[in-house]
């Protein structure tokens, strides 16, 4: 039985930077741990694929100029929805191209709005960027159903990767970039067998779905069920597939969400080349990691 979408809200805005400060953080016994094996990465990378013939029906809606670059309302195909994005145009020719993925939490831009002004930052170099709403658990909530949330998640990588086609009609082949927060952060680290993006800014993620599922959505849900269901599906069982892209972790110091030994595990999970810092933040992170990942970007995509 589906969780009320009011239920789901109050619930999704506790796990994820929102509510009360009572919410207790996830236990070291099961967070950040998976008692499954994970499937091979080839296949992984089956469970998201996708016609990629389908058009994308690109709709330009608005378009206005801001910091010198033009950021565009546009919609696009995937699968069968119809996804709203900024796609952020430079001037001139792109010389590299970014993917945003925003987090969720009740602080300002839980939504596509989220990275605008790295995006617009970033366009001053010669960089497009695409920066998606993302739906789930957004628009759609968590469930009891452990394999209808894993085909969400699933639905929602394949979203992205749509949105890659569309950075890549614009661009051509140029050097791509990843960059996600919270969800956006976990969803990312699922685009590893996508490999088109050579780096990737992966912000406060948490090492496994089932963990918050268990922990804030559906607490009295089988952990056996959701370790079998989303086992493929880990943060922490695919972000060591992500060579030869490299992969640059912002946690924080003060994060509620994320303690400090599941930024371990991440971490030591990951192929190399990888980088890890710690901010003197929240799960929000700070200006200094927005600075930082900034830089890196322009180190990766060959901006610098």
């Amino acid at each position: 039985m589906r969780l009320t979408t009011l239920v789901t809200l109050t619930v999704l805005l506790a796990a994820c930077g929102g509510g009360s400060d009572t919410v207790a953080p996830p236990t070291e016994s099961n967070a950040g741990t998976t008692s499954t094996a994970a499937p091979s990465l080839d296949e992984r990378a089956e469970l998201f694929s996708y016609d990629e013939s389908a058009p994308l029906n690109l709709v330009e809606k608005r378009t206005k100029s801001q910091q010198g670059a033009e950021v565009v309302d546009v919609v696009f195909e995937a699968a069968d929805r119809r996804v709203s994005a900024f796609l952020v145009r430079p001037k001139g020719q792109p010389k590299a191209a970014v993917l945003w993925a925003h987090w969720y939490g009740e602080q300002a831009n839980p939504n596509r709005k989220e990275f605008l002004v790295d995006a617009l930052a970033l366009a001053k170099e010669g960089v497009v960027s695409l920066l998606p709403q993302e739906f789930f658990p957004w628009l759609e909530p968590v469930s009891e159903d452990a394999d209808a949330d894993r085909q969400l998640t699933i639905d929602q990588v394949v979203q992205l990767r749509r949105g890659l086609d569309v950075l890549q009609e614009q661009a051509g082949d140029v050097p791509v970039g990843f960059v996600g927060h919270d969800y956006g952060a976990m969803f990312g680290a699922l685009l590893v067998a996508d490999k088109r993006p050579q780096a990737y800014v992966l912000m406060a993620p948490d090492a496994t779905f089932s963990n918050w599922f268990l922990k804030y959505f559906v607490r009295g849900a089988s952990k056996a069920d959701l370790d079998r269901a989303f086992a493929p599906l880990e943060p922490l069982n695919n972000v060591g597939d992500a060579a030869p892209a490299s992969v640059f972790f912002q946690f924080a110091k003060s994060d509620r969400f994320v303690p400090g030994y599941v930024a371990d595990k991440l971490t030591e999970a990951a192929s190399e080349p990888k980088k890890a810092e710690s901010y003197d933040a929240g799960h929000e992170l700070d200006d200094a990691a927005r600075t930082d990942r900034l830089a890196w970007l322009r180190d990766e995509l060959g901006l610098s």
